[in-house]
């Protein structure tokens, strides 16, 4: 098929079935099947509980990707962390220099890429843990209505943790790669590499702003069934706030007393209400395109952007910051030096996430002073200053050997000139002048290279 952006290593292919009989034996018949008179029989009463039992098995794929897209992450942090640290440039005096990384901007281009790095690395093991938890129970036969309903559960998260953490990986990785100037486009640091090959990430196994309507269409399921009077509720509880949407949206942001920051305490009841509003929003909206005598397809197309695209991807972020709560909560009760620093990570990744969402707070009326939205700034902020010092152990930790990360600036011993130098002399060729050299020194006559120009192409 030719060569891809990257990952060239993997072969693209395709194969033809020309009149090939596949026998009945062959079917995939885990849900359902067809007896050998054409009966079709299936243990599943609920038609939406035999496809949400089938959507959790197509879940293995999203899930494996959305670690993947946070180790290209990683990699990326590790080099551009290492490389700021030892990085010197201007100073408040002639006689000093600082590394970049003591600068307020770095910083605040970095450190929450590092923030993201341990929280979605959490969030990632636990769902891989939920998912294998349920093939489990499906290969020892469990056709229970719980097991379909965690079908659709992982399925709707998968859908959209994917999309989530491409997006935070392609952003982070682009990041980091101009955080190093010219040094990070040098191919041997590794940099572009990454990038290009985290790239498919963002679309195979699903192109993602396709995934993210699978999410939303579960969500606005839900509310619908509670709008009619039923009970929302589902195996990991990772929707049960929608249960109570009506005492939720009555919530009005109310900043911390004892500090002039939020934490990620703070922030998840923030979540809870911008799941809620985006959630009855996103459902308004699309009574209003039904209304207009669009059929069901168009009207769920034509009320993505702005809604339920973004109920999605904030759903995801509440449960990713929730998850991480919990986790940070299990580290206090069991004592230890990881506490704080893990708190902090995640004060850093909750109040970076909700900066996004800022306008939408006061759409809804949640914020209600300009005093607010600066209170999320300043909480960023703060967070970046409180980690800028930790910033080089915590790559260090999720580092892997210097002979894996295999990238010059961003190498443990931290002698980024000295390992770049060397990169850059054993090179092929690097001290040798090129073979062309001649034709670029001396006079070329007119007309002589017009042999080795292609010919223009004929106009249309």
């Amino acid at each position: 098929m030719g060569e891809k952006l990257g990952q060239n290593g993997l072969a693209n292919g395709f194969m033809r079935f020309s009149h090939y009989a596949i026998p009945r034996e062959s079917l995939l018949n885990k849900r359902a099947d067809v007896t050998p008179g054409g009966e079709y029989v299936t243990p599943f009463k609920d038609p939406s509980k035999r496809f949400g039992a089938s959507l959790g098995t197509l879940s293995s794929g999203r899930v494996g990707i959305t670690e993947l897209c946070v180790t290209n992450l990683r990699l990326a942090v590790c080099i551009a962390i290492r490389y700021s640290a030892v990085r010197r440039q201007f100073g408040p005096t002639p006689d000093e220099e600082l590394p970049v990384l003591e600068y307020q901007t770095q910083q605040w281009r970095l450190l929450p890429y590092v923030a993201a790095v341990y929280v979605i690395s959490h969030f990632s093991r636990r769902l891989h843990g939920e998912f294998v938890n349920f093939m489990i129970a499906s290969m020892m036969g469990d056709k229970s209505d719980r097991q379909a309903e965690l079908g659709r559960e992982i399925h709707a998260i998968s859908s959209t943790s994917k999309p989530l953490s491409g997006f935070t990986a392609r952003d982070g990785i682009q990041e980091c790669r101009e955080a190093c100037g010219g040094h990070g486009y040098l191919a041997v640091n590794r940099l572009g590499v990454l990038r290009d090959d985290n790239d498919p990430n963002l679309t195979y196994e699903g192109d993602n702003h396709v995934l993210l309507q699978q999410t939303s269409n579960y969500l606005l399921s839900l509310l619908t069934d509670k709008m009619a009077g039923g009970v929302v509720s589902s195996p990991l509880g990772s929707v049960d706030i929608l249960d109570s949407y009506q005492t939720v949206l009555r919530r009005r942001f109310s900043p911390p007393s004892t500090t002039s920051h939020l934490t990620h305490t703070d922030v998840l009841p923030v979540y809870e209400w911008l799941v809620c509003h985006l959630c009855v929003e996103s459902h308004h909206r699309l009574e209003q395109e039904l209304s207009r005598k669009k059929n069901g397809f168009i009207a769920r197309e034509e009320s993505q952007v702005f809604y339920s695209h973004t109920l999605s991807l904030v759903f995801l972020e509440y449960l990713v910051v929730r998850w991480f709560a919990e986790f940070v909560e299990g580290a206090r009760q069991e004592g230890g030096g990881l506490y704080s620093v893990l708190c902090r990570l995640g004060n850093l990744y909750s109040v970076w996430c909700l900066h996004k969402h800022s306008a939408v707070l006061y759409e809804g009326g949640y914020f209600t002073s300009p005093g607010d939205a600066q209170l999320v700034k300043d909480s960023v902020l703060h967070f970046c200053r409180e980690l800028k010092d930790e910033a080089v152990s915590l790559v260090d930790v999720i580092a892997p050997p210097d002979f894996i990360l295999n990238s010059p600036i961003g190498h443990s011993s931290g002698q980024v000139y000295e390992r770049l130098f060397q990169a850059m002399v054993t090179r092929p060729g690097s001290l040798e002048r090129p073979s062309w050299w001649k034709e670029m020194a001396g006079q070329t006559a007119a007309g002589s290279l017009h042999s080795q120009i292609a010919p223009p192409r004929a106009k249309l």
